[in-house]
């Protein structure tokens, strides 16, 4: 699953979809998630990687999606792994000196309890 993961990020790149930087970041996380989650889903690691990817580069460039919408996020909050997506997250946007706002840290919530879930 990593190999067709880091070809999806090395597309993104290789189209100027992505910068360097985050596809390299992308890669450093894929890593990190497959190394603690054996048995995730690659469907919705894929999904994951491409949003992640694709955060980092709209975090880099400053620019930001609309916000989540209000219903959704609070929903998530009672997810069984919300509370394992937000450890989650919180490590990977540790892992960067990329500012991710508020927004994309929620979608990236959102993703990580789908993955996790």
């Amino acid at each position: 699953m990593k190999e067709i993961l880091y070809e999806r990020i090395a597309i993104l790149e290789q189209n100027g979809v992505i910068s360097a930087k985050a596809a390299a970041y992308s890669r450093h996380v894929t890593d990190l998630i497959l190394a603690e989650n054996k048995d995730v889903s690659q469907d919705k690691m894929e999904m994951f990687v491409t949003h992640l990817a694709m955060a980092a580069q709209r975090a880099e460039e400053g620019a930001e999606e609309n916000p989540m919408d209000e219903a959704l996020l609070e929903s998530m909050k009672e997810e069984p792994a919300y509370e394992k997506a937000l450890k989650l997250r919180d490590r990977i946007l540790a892992e960067t000196d990329i500012v991710f706002p508020k927004t994309e840290q929620d979608f990236l919530s959102v993703h990580l309890c789908n993955l996790l879930s």
